[in-house]
Formats: structure tokens, C-alpha cells, sequence
């Protein structure tokens, strides 16, 4: 396959090892201009016809000014910063031009798991209870003991911190609704990475999950993230696929 990178940093590098097996080539694009030995680097941002799919590594920002012409060439698009979907605008206007577009649209799991789980349950969730702890330094504090700073449903999150959306947002499209989730999060001088821990009560079952992810060579990004946009592209040329 042929992608083309949006974003070609730490993430996108740690995504083409992954699928050394399966790039033949490849174009990319990052507005910083970060060059690499091979591929194709793009001078300004457009969507060769040859291109395979687009996989986006860069950031909200990105997604939000270049989704148009993206779901207008009808290429595939994986998208690794679902932060962006946090606007409930620009949710609409992304899904009136996806449905007069041939492509389709791929997020990943990211920096949790259990996505699978969440969605294949959805419609007898009652709530999900999303509690993330992250050193007082994240923050720009100083708390010398565990600090609920804090307390609401997901879209009250993603207005108060913005920088911290994908796995608020990744999980209110598994369950189905932004309304469902419920988000703590704390400031905690005890915990040296960021650690995810979702509750999930549904008429099915309850079950729980707890992330402690080590940060990829970028200390904003967890070695997950990137593994689980790699997975899922390998998925679409696996005859055996596991998993919901």
C-alpha cells in the first residue's frame, strides 16, 4: 500500500515500522517540514491520485483544516487525534460531507482498550465512568497529595481541557453518546505516567479496565496510541479478524 502521512513525527514513524511489511511507499506532510530518508515528502498539502488511504499522526488542528478535501477524494482516513470530533460543529459538518463521500472513516482505540467491549454493548450501557490521573506537573501544578480537579460528564471535559480529549471523546463515540461518560480527573504527585481507568455499568455486565501507559519517545503521546492505529490498518488486509 501507498498512504499518504499527515503529520510525520514521532507517531507516524513508530506507524511505518509497524507496517514496514505492507508500505511499498509512501507520501507525507507535516507542517513543521520534518524530513525523512524515504518516502515522498509533500511541500504543501494535497492528495497524490495514487495514494491508498490518509493517516493522520499531527493534531486536532490538522483534522479540523484539512478534513474537507480529504473526504473529498474519497480516500480511506484514520485518524489518531479524535480530539478533534470534541466540536459539536464540526461533528456536523464532518458528517454531512462524509455522507456524499466513498470514504470511510477509521479511529483507533488509542492511548485505552476495551473499545470493543464498549461498542458491542453500547445500547445496554447505563454509564461509563472515565478516571484519569496524570503527575500535578501535566496540570502546572503543584499538589503535594492525590487532587480531584475534576468531576463531569464528557463534553464538560473536553471544554475544560482541551489538550486531554481523544480518550473522552474516543469513548463517548463507542458508547454512543457524550452524555454517557463521566469523567474524574485528578492531579496526583504519585503517579509518574498517565493512567486511564474506565468503569462500565450496563445491563450486560460491569466490567473494568486500567490503562498505566509508558509514553512513546513523545512525552505527549503513550506507545499505544500510534500500536493501535497500526493494528487497526494491518486489520484491513488480515482474512482472520479478531476482535469486535
Amino acid at each position: 500500500m501507498k498512504p499518504l502521512f499527515l503529520g510525520f513525527g514521532n507517531a507516524a514513524k513508530i506507524i511505518l515500522e509497524e507496517l514496514e511489511d505492507l508500505i511499498s511507499d509512501f507520501y507525507y506532510y507535516d507542517e513543521k517540514k520534518i524530513t525523512n530518508g524515504s518516502g515522498t515528502m509533500l511541500e504543501e498539502f494535497y492528495i497524490p491520485d495514487d495514494s491508498d488511504m490518509v493517516i493522520e499522526c499531527a493534531s486536532v488542528g490538522a483534522v479540523r483544516k484539512y478534513y474537507r478535501e480529504i473526504l473529498s477524494s474519497n480516500k480511506d482516513f484514520y485518524i489518531l487525534s479524535t480530539g478533534a470530533f470534541a466540536d459539536e460543529d464540526f461533528r456536523r459538518d464532518f458528517n454531512n460531507i462524509l455522507e456524499k463521500s466513498q470514504s470511510n472513516v477509521f479511529l483507533p482505540s488509542g492511548a485505552i482498550g476495551g473499545v470493543d467491549v464498549i461498542y458491542a454493548i453500547k445500547k445496554y450501557i447505563d454509564k461509563v465512568f472515565l478516571r484519569t490521573y496524570k503527575p500535578p506537573i501535566s496540570f502546572g501544578r503543584n499538589d503535594k497529595e492525590k487532587t480531584l480537579i475534576f468531576s463531569g460528564n464528557a463534553i464538560e471535559a473536553i471544554k475544560r481541557f482541551p489538550r486531554n480529549t481523544n480518550v473522552s471523546v474516543t469513548l463517548s463515540f463507542a458508547v454512543g453518546s457524550f452524555e454517557k461518560v463521566f469523567v474524574e480527573i485528578y492531579s496526583d504527585p504519585n503517579v509518574k505516567r498517565n493512567i486511564h481507568k474506565i468503569e462500565i455499568n450496563s445491563s450486560v455486565g460491569n466490567y473494568i479496565f486500567s490503562f498505566d501507559n509508558i509514553q512513546s519517545p513523545n512525552p505527549r503521546t503513550s506507545m499505544l496510541a500510534p500500536l493501535s492505529l497500526a493494528s487497526l490498518i494491518r486489520k484491513r488486509f488480515e482474512k482472520v479478524k479478531i476482535g469486535g
